[in-house]
């Protein structure tokens, strides 16, 4: 497979040939993790996003159109899951606000001692602390509002475990609250 030129591995791919797929990945998991790192200043995110990009080249294997050098075309796809990752960040901002507004209605007491910008600033923290997977299952779950059936589609997970990401990511935040 070594010797195969991308334009092989692609057709190979493209006839859900495992080894090529394996070959693919190995010739630029580094460099496109390595751009990732630089990007984002944060390892565990960097492998998310690069995990994420080549699940996307599996899946859309079949009909997979590269105008470009392949590198070319893995790095559109890198630099669009960069600036996806970083609209959602934007948008949790947005959500925290929600969810205080929420939870304030709930249990003012937590929030008596602070304003309500300094505890949004500590549950964005707290949400960007979050395993990535629980982080990605949360934030699709209350900033995208699937239900738990779509998010379980989408990840291609159990239902089972979003559930559990969700509940395990609400008690966080909770505890985290409480610290405050």
């Amino acid at each position: 497979m070594k010797q195969l030129t991308d334009q092989d591995l692609l057709t190979l791919l493209r006839q859900d040939d495992n080894d090529a797929f394996n070959e693919i990945y190995s010739r630029y998991w580094e460099v496109v993790y390595a751009i990732a790192c630089k990007k984002l200043n944060n390892r565990e995110e960097a492998k998310d996003v690069v995990h994420d990009l080549f699940m996307i080249i599996w899946q859309k294997r079949h009909s997979l159109k590269i105008t470009t050098t392949f590198i070319g075309f893995i790095y559109t796809i890198l630099k669009n899951k960069l600036t996806d990752l970083s609209r959602r960040q934007s948008l949790r901002i947005k959500h925290d606000v929600e969810f205080l507004n929420i939870t304030e209605e709930t249990d003012n007491s937590l929030f008596e001692q602070y304003s309500t910008k300094e505890m949004a600033n500590h549950l964005r923290l707290e949400i960007q602390r979050m395993p990535v997977g629980m982080r990605t299952v949360f934030e699709m779950s209350r900033e995208e509002e699937l239900s738990v059936n779509e998010i379980a589609g989408k990840l291609s997970i159990s239902s089972q475990t979003v559930k559990n990401q969700i509940t395990s990511a609400l008690k966080r935040l909770r505890l985290k609250s409480q610290l405050y």
